[in-house]
């Protein structure tokens, strides 16, 4: 399965104080803008003086707008927007997405490690992410310009999900779910800060869906194919573990996820609803790190760290009237370390400099029918990453910070060491506002699958070269006195040699090979206005517009690009604090598609979700109403037969959570 899209896609184009962490969702908008930012504190600086326009949601938001998987919560975020195949959920950023890429231009981190796998680089935010949202402290979204320090994967953008210590549990929780389509889910967690200082966190949590009994696919609405109909066909179930201990100055903390889901869009050439169609994910990390703060200027990190990735599919199609079963897999095992330091040698400086190693101990990919047998990709890879990086904040005047940061990066994957600068301008002519421009670049190197894959008319590439990016931005920013937060962004990205299908020959119906074709240019305005009040109103609007161009194609708008995106978010206490609303409204604008110069409609979701930890001690209620108004918004589809997807009606769900 994994083989098949990827395919079709290349073929078709921490925060500096404990106290202010601990009591991170209590904080107003000035604390926020105030706060250090824990990304991987590689920009070091507080929310307002980064060079970034970096965007929070908080633990209290989660809660508030319920948000179930990871996907939903940066679907609500300004330039970001979701796609989904029925299988996996994709994330586009500032215009660009490619369904099927996994999200491997988005570098997707967990209190600051990167997530994103080995394989296919992908960064999985849906079930299949490791995290229940119920542990999630808060989650940083740092766009393109902002994130070029962390290397390969912050193409488009980084994201760090930072968790919740052990203090915010403080005891045994257990939570319930129940939901439409016959969805279930159950968690036991344990936090405590012990007598000794230490903080320990440990969950455990099932998911199970049903999903839709009867999907229509009208591509496949024939006799021999059931109608078109797909029966019990969208089942989805995932186990997650996660834990975390801090004592003095170590943190040791790990997870595993265990996904599967059954596929119901008989995708290239697979024979249509068959119970055999599924995928299924495994991936686990641990990590320990040690941090010591020296001085208030002066802090060291280093961690260490091992991870693994598993992944296997079967689909059943049909050779000469006889149904053969193909397996898929991949597996990738990686471990490494980072040292950090940050100080300030002289005054008016700021540094930050570390090294980072990984070992990219097995890259495996394998793919053969079952019976009779027959090999198509047998491939196994390993090799060292390594990448240094310097960051310099100088303060040339009161008011104007000058940031200069550069890294230097060697990949295994390439022939040639990468070097890329990052570039801020931040002025502060008054405290309360902010003018920032930023300018930086970036690469993304091949994965292990673009790389190797040399099977179903694909002819692997040796030559293959990195993708890069260079990003241009410039913030204007204004916080009041009354948590009223006002911020535009200009934002152009020049993306070139991106990694795409071609054919080897003249002849489109041969065989293709991935190569650095691609080029595109974005253009773009974001506007964002958000004011919270002291009794937990909030009002958040935001407002997006795209341009992406493909160069290749004279500059026409690309695909699965929307132009505009409409943000509203309110939330509003009721009954002395017993009752929260919180109403979202996410309008996302059409997308061109691949096939046949057809388009996936425009849509305009509206969910609603009503909270209450008021009802019993210790009990944590709530309802969420998804789709209020049971649209079937539609995705891009994975092939001619299946062009658009529509996504499910309205959905609802009731949580239990008991703490005590």
């Amino acid at each position: 399965m994994r083989k098949l899209i990827a395919a079709s896609f290349f073929a078709s184009t921490a925060f500096a104080t404990e106290a202010t962490r601990d009591d991170f969702t209590n904080l107003s908008i000035e604390e926020l803008l105030k706060l250090d930012i824990i990304s991987a504190s590689r920009l070091g600086e507080k929310t307002s003086q980064a060079p970034t326009s970096i965007s929070i949601l908080t633990a209290k938001d989660i809660r508030t707008f319920g948000w179930r998987t990871l996907a939903e919560a940066l679907n609500s975020l300004r330039g970001l927007f979701t796609s989904n195949d029925r299988n996996y959920s994709f994330l586009g950023a500032r215009g660009f997405m490619r369904s099927g890429d996994y999200n491997s231009r988005i570098l997707l981190m967990i209190d600051g490690q990167r997530m994103n796998e080995n394989i296919y680089d992908g960064g999985y935010i849906a079930q299949e992410f490791m995290l229940d949202l119920d542990l999630v402290d808060h989650i940083e979204y740092v766009p393109g310009s902002g994130s070029s320090i962390y290397g390969a994967n912050a193409f488009l953008g980084m994201i760090n999900v930072v968790t919740k210590k052990g203090q915010a549990v403080n005891g045994a929780q257990l939570a319930g779910e129940i939901g439409t389509f016959d969805t279930y889910k159950g968690r036991v967690s344990y936090g405590k800060t012990l007598d000794n200082g230490a903080d320990l966190l440990f969950s455990a949590s099932h998911f199970d869906s049903a999903g839709v009994e009867n999907l229509y696919f009208p591509g496949f609405d024939k006799p021999e194919t059931n109608y078109g109909v797909a029966h019990n066909m969208d089942d989805e179930r995932s186990d997650r573990l996660f834990g975390k201990f801090t004592f003095e100055e170590f943190t040791l903390s790990g997870g595993y996820v265990n996904r599967f889901k059954r596929v119901p869009t008989a995708s290239f050439d697979a024979v249509f609803n068959d119970q055999q169609y599924f995928t299924e994910d495994k991936q686990f990390f641990t990590n320990l790190k040690y941090e010591k703060n020296f001085s208030d200027t002066s802090k060291l990190q280093v961690k260490g760290f091992y991870q693994g990735y598993g992944y296997h599919a079967d689909q059943a199609y049909l050779a000469d009237g006889t149904r053969v079963i193909n397996h898929d897999f991949a597996s990738g095992r990686w471990w490494g370390g980072e040292a950090q330091l940050t100080f300030s040698p002289i005054d008016g400086h700021h540094v930050i400099m570390g090294l980072e190693y990984q070992y990219d101990q097995r890259q495996s990919l394998i793919n053969h029918d079952i019976d009779p047998y027959f090999s198509y990709v047998q491939s196994r890879r390993s090799g060292h990453r390594l990448e240094a990086y310097l960051q310099d904040d100088i303060q040339i005047l009161g008011d104007l910070i000058f940031s200069a940061g550069a890294r230097l990066d060697y990949h295994h994957m390439l022939n040639s060491m990468q070097a890329n600068p990052r570039l801020g301008l931040i002025w502060s002519p008054l405290d309360n506002t902010q003018f920032k421009l930023l300018y930086s670049s970036t690469f993304r190197a091949p994965n292990a699958w673009e790389r190797d894959y040399n099977a179903f008319g694909f002819v692997a590439n040796p030559d293959m070269r990195e993708e890069q990016i260079k990003s241009y931005e410039a913030v204007a920013e204004w916080r009041g006195n009354s948590g009223l937060r006002l911020l535009s962004s200009l934002f152009y990205n020049d993306i070139s040699q991106l990694l795409q299908g071609r054919p080897v020959t003249d002849d489109i119906n041969g065989d293709y090979s991935v190569q650095n074709y691609g080029r595109y240019h974005a253009y773009g305005i974001e506007l964002e206005a958000e004011k919270r009040w002291n009794n937990g109103r909030l009002l958040k609007a935001s407002y997006t517009y795209n341009l992406l161009t493909n160069e290749n194609l004279h500059g026409t708008w690309a695909a699965y690009s929307p132009q505009n995106l409409f943000k509203l978010h309110y939330a509003e206490s009721f009954f002395n604090d017993n009752l929260t609303l919180g109403i979202e409204n996410i309008f996302i604008d059409r997308r061109k598609l691949d096939y046949a110069g057809s388009f996936a409609d425009a849509y305009n979701l509206v969910n609603v979700n009503l909270s209450s930890d008021k009802i019993f001690p210790g009990l944590d209620t709530s309802f969420g109403i998804y789709n209020l108004f049971d649209i079937h918004p539609q995705m891009p589809g994975v092939s001619d037969q299946i062009d658009i997807i529509r996504m499910n009606g309205r959905e609802l769900r009731l949580k239990f959570q008991l703490t005590f």
